[in-house]
This record gives C-alpha cells, sequence and structure tokens, in this order.
C-alpha cells in the first residue's frame, strides 16, 4: 500500500468533516486538497561516480572441492556460514514463517539465494587480480541452547600477497544478534564491508516511502533511501550509529562498537537493477560490530540502545519529521501491547483500544456533533441567502458571516474537534499497519492474520455498511446534491478497504459503530444547540 492511499483516506475525512463548515462560510465549493507526496530529506552526498568500478568482489580461484559451509543453530535462527569469503550465506528465523507459492509454511528467510554480494563480505577497493579466497573453518555444526548460550566462530584467509584476514564471529542463543571482530594485516588498501545484497529485505512491496531499503542513523541523523529514488550508488558523508536494509517487517543492520579507533564511514548505497541494494561502510584495519538481523520488534530493537527501533515507521514521513504522530503512536502502541496481554488477542485488543480512545475524544466529539446539529438547522437560512446571492459572492460571504454571528455559531466548531484527533487517528492507523506483533496474529474465525486482508472480504462490505448508516445518522449540513454525492464515500472507502490488513478494517468498522452509538446517544440527550 502506498502512501498516497493513506494521504487519500485521511483527507477524505478531512473532507467529509470540514467541506460543510468552509462551504456554508466561503459561499463556494472549496478547491479540490491537493495531494503532497513526501520529498524525502536531502542525504549529504559526496561525488561517487567510480565507487561502482571500484568496488570489486573478487572471485576466489579456489576449485568448488575447496568450499565448506558451516551450521549455526539457536532457538530463535538458524545461519550457514560459507569459507567462500568467510560470508553468511544463509539466515533463517525460525519463529516468523511465510507461505510459499504452494501455501505451504515456510520459515522466513533474510538472505536470497540470488543475492550478488553475501554478508560481511570484505571489499577491497581497485584489486582486479587478488583473491578473496577459501577462508579456514570448522566445518562443525554448532548448536546453541540454554545451557550454551553462545559459541565462537573463527575464519581467516592469508591473500597471496600474504596479507592476512581474520574473522571472529560470536553467536548469541536469545539474540537475533552476533558479534564480530575484523582484523587484516598489510598495506594501506581500502576496504569495505558489504551488509550484503538484500539481507534483511524478506518481500518487496508497496509500502510507505521509506518503510523499505536502505536506512541508517549517521551521527545521529535519521537517512532513509527509497529505492525509487535511487539511482546507481549514493554516498554518505559522516560516521554511521549503525547501518541497514529493511522492510516493513525485517531488518539487517551493521552496528559499529563505541571505540574512538572503530570509526566507520563512508556509507554507500549500490542499486542493481528494479529489487537489488546493496549497503556497504569503510572499515579501518581493525574493527568490531554487531549485526541485527531479525523482526522489528520494538522492545527488542530498543534494547540495543542505539535508536535502531526508529526503522519502524510510526510516522508517515522522514524520521519524526512529523512529530505530534510518532509522539502519540508510541503511547498507543503500549497501551495495545497492555490491552494484548489482558486479553491475549490482538484482534480484541483494537477493539479495547479503539472503545478506549472513543471514550477519551466523547467530549470532543459531543461538541463536533452539536455543532453538525446546530449547522444543519440554519440550512434553509444559509440556502435562502445563497439563493439571493448567487451573482454577488462576495456580498454573499458577508451575509453568511452576519448569519452565523446572530445566531452565535462559529462554523468550524464542528470541524476543529475532528481536525484536533487527526493525529491520533494516523499514528494508531500506522501502529496497526507496521507493527510485527500483528503478523500473523488471529483474531476469531476466518480471520487467522490480522496483517492480511480478509480472504472473504467480510469485514471490508461490514465496515463500508457502517459507514453508511454513520452518515445518515449524522446531521446534514449540505444541500440534496452534495448529501448525496457524499453517499458514495462508504462505496469508494469498502473499495480502498478490500485489501487492508483486516486489522485496521476491524479498527475502523468498530470506530464507526461506536460513531453511530455517540450519535444516537447525543440526539437522545436534547442537546441545547443554540449554546453548542
Amino acid at each position: 500500500m502506498e502512501q498516497r492511499v493513506i494521504l487519500f483516506l485521511v483527507l477524505s475525512i478531512v473532507i467529509v468533516f470540514s467541506y460543510p463548515y468552509f462551504l456554508s462560510m466561503m459561499g463556494v465549493p472549496p478547491d479540490k486538497p491537493t495531494q503532497k507526496q513526501e520529498v524525502p530529506k536531502e542525504a549529504k552526498t559526496i561525488p561517487n561516480k567510480d565507487v561502482r568500478q571500484k568496488e570489486i568482489v573478487m572471485e576466489t580461484a579456489i576449485e568448488p572441492a575447496g568450499k565448506l559451509e558451516k551450521v549455526i543453530e539457536t532457538d530463535l535462527y538458524r545461519v550457514v556460514l560459507s569459507n567462500v569469503g568467510g560470508t553468511i550465506k544463509k539466515w533463517e528465523l525460525k519463529k516468523y514463517t511465510y507461505k510459499n507459492e504452494k501455501g505451504e509454511e515456510r520459515p522466513i528467510q533474510l538472505i536470497k539465494e540470488t543475492s550478488k554480494t553475501l554478508p560481511i563480505t570484505v571489499i577491497e577497493y581497485g584489486n582486479t587480480t587478488d583473491s578473496i579466497g577459501i577462508y579456514k573453518m570448522d566445518a562443525s555444526p554448532l548448536i546453541l541452547n540454554k545451557d550454551k548460550p553462545e559459541a565462537i566462530v573463527e575464519m581467516d584467509y592469508v591473500s597471496p600477497k600474504g596479507q592476512n584476514i581474520k574473522k571472529i564471529l560470536k553467536f548469541h542463543n536469545n539474540q537475533y544478534l552476533i558479534d564480530i571482530d575484523i582484523e587484516r594485516d598489510g598495506g594501506d588498501t581500502d576496504y569495505r564491508l558489504s551488509l550484503g545484497t538484500n539481507f534483511g529485505i524478506h518481500e518487496w512491496g508497496k509500502e510507505f516511502v521509506g518503510s523499505i531499503g536502505a536506512i541508517s542513523m549517521i551521527e545521529g541523523e535519521l537517512v532513509k533511501d527509497v529505492p525509487s529514488d535511487l539511482n546507481g550508488t549514493l554516498t554518505h558523508t559522516g560516521t554511521p550509529n549503525w547501518l541497514a536494509l529493511h522492510d516493513k517487517y525485517f531488518i539487517s543492520a551493521i552496528i559499529p562498537k563505541p571505540n574512538n579507533e572503530n570509526k566507520l564511514g563512508p556509507v554507500s548505497v549500490r542499486k542493481e537493477g528494479e529489487n537489488l541494494l546493496e549497503v556497504t561502510v569503510k572499515i579501518p584495519k581493525k574493527t568490531s560490530f554487531s549485526i541485527y538481523a531479525g523482526p522489528k520488534e520494538y522492545d527488542r530493537l530498543a534494547s540495543l540502545k542505539v535508536y535502531l527501533e526508529e526503522s519502524i515507521d510510526f510516522g508517515w514521513f522522514i524520521a519524526g519529521s512529523w512529530l505530534p504522530v510518532r509522539l502519540v503512536a508510541k503511547p498507543l502502541f503500549y497501551v495495545l501491547q497492555g490491552l494484548y496481554k489482558i486479553s491475549h488477542n490482538y484482534g480484541v485488543a483494537i477493539i479495547l483500544l479503539t472503545i478506549l480512545v472513543k471514550v477519551i475524544f466523547f467530549p470532543l466529539t459531543r461538541k463536533s456533533l452539536a455543532s453538525m446539529k446546530a449547522m444543519s438547522a440554519m440550512q434553509p437560512k444559509v440556502a435562502a441567502i445563497r439563493k439571493q446571492w448567487e451573482k454577488n459572492k462576495e456580498k454573499m460571504n458577508k451575509e453568511l458571516m452576519n448569519l452565523y454571528k446572530e445566531e452565535g455559531i462559529n462554523p468550524l466548531s464542528g470541524c476543529l474537534p475532528m481536525l484536533m484527533q487527526l493525529p491520533v487517528f494516523i499514528s494508531l492507523f500506522n501502529v496497526l499497519y507496521v507493527t510485527i506483533e500483528l503478523r500473523q496474529a488471529p483474531f476469531m474465525f476466518w480471520i487467522h492474520d490480522l496483517s492480511d486482508k480478509d480472504p472473504y472480504y467480510v469485514l471490508p462490505i461490514i465496515m463500508g455498511i457502517s459507514m453508511f448508516f454513520q452518515q445518515l445518522t449524522q446531521p446534514n449540513t449540505m444541500d440534496p446534491i452534495q448529501a448525496k454525492i457524499m453517499l458514495f464515500m462508504p462505496v469508494i472507502y469498502t473499495f480502498f478497504f478490500l485489501n487492508f490488513p483486516s486489522g485496521l478494517v476491524l479498527y475502523w468498522l468498530i470506530n464507526n459503530i461506536l460513531s453511530i452509538g455517540q450519535q444516537y446517544y447525543i440526539n437522545k440527550e436534547g442537546l441545547n444547540l443554540q449554546k453548542a
């Protein structure tokens, strides 16, 4: 789902609630809102036209018979190391699965067989004859568990020129994390470390802008490289706090250890073809870092204390550029988690969270609906003024403003309370869309995955029906023609929601039902419209 679709939905809400008031105040239909597509923040770059020619991963001159693989099993993942280049060949997540073309459940693979460069490949600039070659490595498999929580693997390579490269990998049973030390001796040739091609991107798709591709934190500033905006190689100056490739739910990241002598950088992002991305970083002769490769579980990422959790796209735009959304989204996420611990069902947690939000905002909703009823009662007088001064817009606007003043009604009083709720709506929308906790989380009956669409489209259809009845219960502040046009909104929303995650549709459905109930209560309460 592209950002423009979400933007359309939010703008539609603004139109639904604000259009009548601006129309009444101005006397003319408003201009159609302009959809502004996000312009990614400019990255600090340096000229880098020759990087592609200089970065050459040397082909091994060793015969295939010299190839070895080593398997490391933990409770969370299965890794396969290759002595060809001393690289990570496979990274399989045990607790997360996907369905293949045959509908079979398979563990998530964060490294594709089509990857051109494998993770932790050491790349030498400008050397086309030397070989990375075959590393010495013990091929005995390792199985980690609570009784054996850690293990170290060493890999050594000596080039034909006598230069030594040593890699020491430390694996942990209960973390999606390995600690790596790389040492090399001899020469002043610059080397780069590759995160690998597409390592951490399980599935390419049309997500929020910035929710898939390359992402780095460089000197405390978050930098996102959207694949559609890349062409060739882009280099970011500065010292990275971490650098990564990611999609909506998964991420792989190089996290340098805090050491003044261990400064990495600059970071280069290279795009090859439609869906091929590689991230590399310049490294010193001796470097220590960690690689995180796993799910975007917020608490797990936050525990690393390097702000890797900022890769979760709670906000619409580039990392906190809409600060209120991120400030609201995180508390909503924690409330959702708390409700899940009580209910043990994310569908029920979504329902409870929706009820909680509606209760909190009921005073604003009450004021908004009361104002709409007041505006509805004034429509005959408004229509008469429009007809009388239809050829004189300036006079029409003046007479309308006088009418509002006489009646003691602010035409924007119904719109502003709804606008104040927009950051909460957007934040909740984002939380339900991007959090991995909802991935493959069942609700009830036929809904087995709240992050996937309703397979039978039952929820979207019921949601559309509820939206239709919601419009019927709300006060009408529009002329008959406009009111009929607005009745098509439920059809449009139903169409867009057909392929939305069922968790989002469930939220919207419950929100509509509660709105109908609130409107019924307010109508029954018999508010004093003149004082609204």
